[in-house]
Order: C-alpha cells, then structure tokens, then sequence
C-alpha cells in the first residue's frame, strides 16, 4: 500500500495508488530527493504527462527514484518542474532479491522475457551468450539495443507498480557470469534450469531452504544448456533443477521458473 510517510493511514491510499507513474534519469536523481524540493522534468517526461496523458497544473503523480522510492509529486506553477509533495512506501517487492541469467533467445524474444521478469519481480537481468544461442559472443551489441531493453524493464516496472527498476546488463558469456558469481561470498541460492528427469523441482528444492536472502536463476535458450555448461554452473555453485514435467520454451522457461520463485516467497 501507498502511505505518506507524515500520515500512518489515509483515506485516498487506493487512489494514490493508481496515479500515474513516472521513472526519474540517473542525473534527476543525482540530488537527494526531498520534500517539498522540485524536479526538472525533462522533455520526454513532460510530453508523456501533458500530452498523452493530458495532466494539468494541480495534476498529482508519481515519480519513482530508481533507488526504490516512491514520491508523490504536483505540478504547481509549471509544467516544466514537478514538485514534491509526500514520500510513499510501496509494498510491491519480492522478500528475496532475484537475478535471471538468460541465455538469449532468437530474434527479439529477450524484450518479452524482460518485459514479464519485471512485472514478476525480478532485480536484475543478464542477458548471456551460450553454446546455442544464435547470436554468439563477440556480436557487438550496441548501446541502443541495450538501451531499448532498459526503457522496457522501467516501462514494465512504473505499469507493474514495481519499487525497483531492474537492471539490464550488458550481454556476457556465461563463463564470465559465472566468474563474477564465484567471486561473491554473500549467501545466495543458485538454480540452473535444466531437462533431465532426474532433477528435482525448484518447488522443492526452495522448500528446504530456511533463510533466504537471494536468488540467482539460469535458463537457456532454444535446445537449452550443453552439458559443459551445466558443469560449469555446478561448479559455481549452481543446483540443476526441473521447472516441470515438459520440455519448455526459452520465452516460458523464465516466466515459469520466476513465478515459481515469486509463489513461493509471497507465501511464506
């Protein structure tokens, strides 16, 4: 719920609620944010709120920080500078951190993959390059592309009502994902989904999991993981497990497998 951090409980929470919702640039958030501070909008902001979704002067929305904060905000005098009016708590995150390496489906698959791993809870996103993938390591993967795939892990955050903004990475190959994971000594749990029936469900094996902090998954692409690549994993601390009884695909693995996360810490 969305609660004004001077007021305990409020009629118009709900209302608040689903006020528009706009994500700041890294430079808009490199001040502090505080209340009753204003917000230089930029000109794609203030197409989006004044022209699209037609806001006037006395319009309340939300602007969240990429840091996790919810601000309510007003347009007072101006529709140049967006002025902050209340802090907001946002209840909307999973109770685990949780990083999706995915070994990067054909054609533009990856955006669908971004697109619903955010509105699942996912924290951050690697795309990985593998033995299958069609688009192999060393293809340049420009800034843009990279870019466009932030613009929908923050469009599916605001409409999802996330607290967060995924971070999407720059494509890597699963060895150098791996590498940077050994190097991490912070308790996390690792999964790497995989095919073969003698692995146990995910379901079950979080079951026996007391504490959790965070969670890494790994899914691959069409054909899914080589068997030196599940190695790789195991030796990094990764436990193969099943998603299902079914072969699925490289779009569903993801969606299913952070469902399955996200089903089970919303029920704890």
């Amino acid at each position: 719920m969305l609660i004004p951090q001077s007021i305990p409980q409020i009629n118009s929470q709900t209302k608040r609620r689903r006020l528009q919702r706009v994500t700041l640039q890294p430079h808009q958030v490199a001040l502090n944010i505080q209340i009753n501070g204003a917000i230089a909008l930029t000109s794609e902001q203030k197409h989006y709120l004044c022209n699209v979704l037609r806001l006037e002067i006395g319009a309340e929305f939300i602007v969240l920080d990429r840091q996790g904060g919810w601000w309510l905000a007003k347009f007072t005098s101006s529709l140049d500078i967006a002025e902050v009016i209340a802090k907001l708590e946002n209840n909307s995150e999973l109770s685990a951190q949780v990083i999706l390496g995915v070994a990067m489906p054909k054609g533009s698959n990856i955006e669908s993959i971004i697109r619903q791993s955010t509105e699942l809870g996912v924290r951050q996103i690697v795309p990985l390059f593998s033995d299958r993938t069609i688009v192999k390591s060393g293809t340049e993967i420009g800034n843009q592309k990279r870019d466009r795939w932030q613009r929908i892990a923050e469009e599916s955050a605001e409409l999802s009502m996330r607290t967060y903004i995924p971070e999407v990475k720059t494509p890597q190959t699963l060895n150098s994902w791996l590498d940077v994971l050994t190097k991490d000594s912070s308790p996390t749990l690792k999964y790497i989904c995989a095919t073969h029936p003698d692995a146990p469900h995910l379901l079950t094996s979080l079951q026996k999991e007391e504490h959790i902090g965070q969670i890494i998954m790994a899914t691959g692409c069409e054909g899914g993981w080589t068997a030196r690549e599940e190695e790789w994993a195991i030796a990094a601390g990764f436990i193969p497990v099943s998603l299902c009884d079914r072969v699925l695909s490289a779009v569903t693995a993801p969606v299913v497998a952070l469902s399955i996360v996200g089903a089970f810490l919303d029920t704890r």
